[in-house]
């Protein structure tokens, strides 16, 4: 008996539905793994579970079962032996490599007439990039590998891809913006300060520098220089109602300054760097401003990721310490380890190799906690 396949993005959509779902996780590694409110979580190993399905069996919930492994090739024996044994066992169709390339769109409402927002979560890394559409345009940031989504949405928002911004240069995930300008025609735009940094596409760009504004069908985006996780880091002033912050804010904490400049004394400059851009920069900006952070906790989320500052400054302590040499104390205390192949995907996003999708493995690790 073979086993039926379960698509990564059917998948996701399922469980941000809040259906449950129990995902058998047979990998060696499941330090990475599917996480969802609604999703119960079993972790055997491959081989036990040919061993003895029924006694496997036997010990998961009632309800469909999506088999998970690397590449999706392992998981078929084992879901097939699991439907013998009476349980809807299902293939994750490309296993967690699969699975960190879904991609999902939330709605965000900012309030703004003629203004349309998608957030698209990438629920496997964590990673969040959007679509703004106004007046026919469309203008993407910080976009995914696989462009098809963005098109689409474009599209259906009755509008055509005519801007792409990368908010920096990438570090933690490949970039899908020069694929995407390559696919729709449009112009591709990134901070003057990823220039400076180096780009072997240099002559494709047009330079984004603080306070330029993009006229997206009469919204007014402006940039705003927003350096600390890294010198080009650049975010966007939506309306005056939102900033598209990059990697600088997340909704529950802050990005981590240490993927530029690696060592110990770089990265206290560029932590205090990124205490001065919070307070004077972002913090400026008022209380009712929506934060929409271009990262999050890898997992499955029912809604958009668009707090308030207010809401920000409540989950965040480190924003309240006033002095930049104790805010830099606390924010490389205990950090996380880097990101896998992260100066090899700085390299890719710099044009100085070919992106390779096996640089991508794990979760998101551009927080600082």
């Amino acid at each position: 008996m073979s086993a039926p396949a379960l698509s990564p993005a059917e998948l996701a959509d399922r469980l941000a539905r809040g259906e449950r779902i129990t995902i058998l996780d047979i990998r060696d590694d499941t330090s990475w793994a599917i996480d969802a409110d609604a999703a119960e979580r079993r972790e055997v190993p491959a081989a036990e579970a040919l061993t003895d399905p029924q006694a496997v069996a036997r010990e998961l919930d009632d309800g469909p079962v999506a088999v998970v492994c690397n590449r999706g090739i392992t998981a078929e024996p084992v879901a097939a032996a699991l439907r013998e044994a009476g349980v809807d066992a299902r293939v994750l169709e490309g296993g967690m490599r699969g699975w960190i390339g879904a991609l999902q769109a939330r709605e965000v409402d900012l309030g703004v007439p003629g203004l349309a927002v998608r957030q698209v979560q990438r629920p496997g890394r964590g990673c969040l990039s959007y679509v703004l559409a106004a007046g026919g345009r469309a203008l993407v940031v910080d976009p995914a590998m696989d462009v098809d989504l963005y098109v689409e949405l474009a599209r259906e928002l009755g509008a055509t891809v005519t801007d792409v911004v990368d908010t920096h240069i990438h570090a933690d995930h490949l970039s899908g913006a020069r694929a995407l300008a390559d696919r729709t025609g449009a112009t591709l735009r990134m901070p003057a300060g990823s220039l400076e940094r180096g780009l072997a596409y240099a002559d494709r760009v047009v330079p984004l520098a603080d306070g330029d504004v993009l006229d997206l069908g009469g919204v007014e985006v402006r940039a705003l220089a927003l350096p600390g996780h890294t010198t080009d880091m650049t975010g966007l002033l939506v309306a005056g109602r939102a900033l598209v912050g990059g990697d600088s804010l997340f909704a529950d904490g802050i990005a981590r300054p240490d993927l530029q400049r690696g060592d110990p004394e770089g990265a206290r400059e560029m932590a205090k760097q990124l205490h001065a851009t919070l307070r004077e920069r972002v913090l400026t900006l008022g209380e009712e401003t929506v934060l929409l952070p271009c990262h999050t906790h890898p997992r499955v989320l029912a809604k958009a990721v668009a707090p308030t500052l207010r809401e920000v400054r409540a989950a965040v302590p480190e924003l309240a310490i006033d002095d930049p040499g104790a805010f830099a104390d606390a924010l490389l205390a205990d950090m996380p380890p880097r990101p896998a192949n992260y100066t090899q995907i700085i390299t890719a996003n710099s044009g100085m190799a070919e992106p390779d999708p096996e640089l991508e493995s794990g979760g998101n690790s551009c927080a600082t906690r």
